[in-house]
Order: structure tokens, then C-alpha cells, then sequence
């Protein structure tokens, strides 16, 4: 995904956790919200945090981190990844792309 500067607004009520925002980001993107990572200030934003305890008021200005879909696809599932096997697997993707040996999934 590029850096392209788009705003969105949202709308989030003071007794949501910070996971409730990812999936409005998501729902207005169109995408997981396992994907999706919230930043305020220099903080990565756990899901599980309040919305007002993470810091977040009226006027915050979060940035947005979209990961990779595989990151969707382990959230979904629940399971732990090493870093270094997910590493692997998109250096084995990026590779098949550049071959050109990817096939459409159905």
C-alpha cells in the first residue's frame, strides 16, 4: 500500500477499546482489521486498551499501519507465527511475484 496522505474520520465512543476503532478503519478501507495497526504520537495502540486510556480525544491524529493480508489471515486463526516464518513466507511471495509464478487463489 502506498503513502497517499487519505483522511478518514471517526466517529468512536469513550468506553470502546482500541480494537473497536481498528475495525471501523477497516470497515471504511475494506479491509481486516487484524490488519491494522493505530499509532498515537510514537505509540502503537494495543487492542485491548480503552480509547481514552490510550490517549485518544477529540482532534487525535492517529496514523494508520496496514499490514500484509497474511497478518489478517494468523489473527483470524489465533495462532503464533515467529516473525522469521512470516519473514520467509513473504520473501518466498515476493520472489514468485517477481517470477512471475503466483496463481490467482479461487
Amino acid at each position: 500500500h502506498k503513502l497517499d496522505g487519505t483522511e478518514l474520520e471517526l466517529t468512536l465512543h469513550s468506553n470502546w477499546n482500541v480494537d473497536m476503532a481498528r475495525k471501523q478503519v477497516g470497515s471504511q478501507l475494506g479491509i481486516n482489521a487484524h490488519r491494522i495497526k493505530l499509532i498515537l504520537g510514537a505509540d502503537v495502540l494495543e487492542p485491548q486498551v480503552c480509547v481514552t486510556t490510550a490517549g485518544i480525544e477529540e482532534g487525535s491524529v492517529l496514523s494508520i499501519v496496514i499490514l500484509p493480508p497474511i497478518y489478517g489471515t494468523i489473527a483470524e486463526l489465533r495462532l503464533k507465527v515467529p516473525d522469521e516464518v512470516i519473514s520467509a513466507k513473504m520473501e518466498i511471495h515476493d520472489a514468485l511475484e517477481g517470477l512471475g509464478r503466483l496463481r490467482p487463489t479461487l
